[in-house]
């Protein structure tokens, strides 16, 4: 089973022309961010990360070769800042929507990227965009216990 994140366009209503725009992102590792970092964070536009990617990388070398290590130990080295940038591509990906002015519609579980549609549209004009008490379709209702309440410490929501 995969695990989606879904964005939908926040100033627009829950019509045909915004259900084109929502935008699925699987979560999982990115081999292609990985192996490519630079190249993957420019063809997102994902301007500040690559910018923090090239100072990585060239204090990385710097330091490698202050130290007395060849040129071959730093490139070795960025391999850690890569394979980050590798498990945060989807985080990247999801923060940049935001900031264009998408919302954080939900998560959906499911094997294939048809069926997460077809699980996240089921209930999709069912709840509207502008109802701020609502829980986003993929987020089941949460009902938190107050402590001071019920006399309470911790996460139990009954003593004993």
């Amino acid at each position: 089973m995969a695990t989606f994140l879904v964005f939908e366009p926040a100033d627009q209503a829950r019509t045909q022309a915004a259900a084109e725009r929502v935008v699925f992102l699987r979560e999982k590792f990115s081999f292609w961010a990985f192996l490519l970092t630079p190249f993957w964070l420019l063809r997102y536009r994902l301007w500040l990360a690559f910018l923090v990617w090239l100072v990585v990388f060239v204090a990385i070398n710097l330091v490698g070769g202050w130290l007395g290590f060849g040129p071959f130990a730093g490139i070795a080295a960025s391999f850690f800042p890569s394979l980050l940038f590798g498990m945060e591509a989807a985080n990247l990906r999801g923060k940049k929507l935001v900031r264009k002015g998408y919302r954080d519609a939900g998560v959906v579980i499911a094997e294939d990227i048809e069926t997460a549609e077809r699980r996240f549209f089921e209930t999709w004009k069912d709840v509207p965009a502008t109802t701020p008490k609502a829980s986003p379709p993929g987020y089941p209702e949460m009902k938190f216990a107050v402590a001071a309440e019920q006399n309470v410490i911790g996460m139990f929501p009954t003593p004993g």
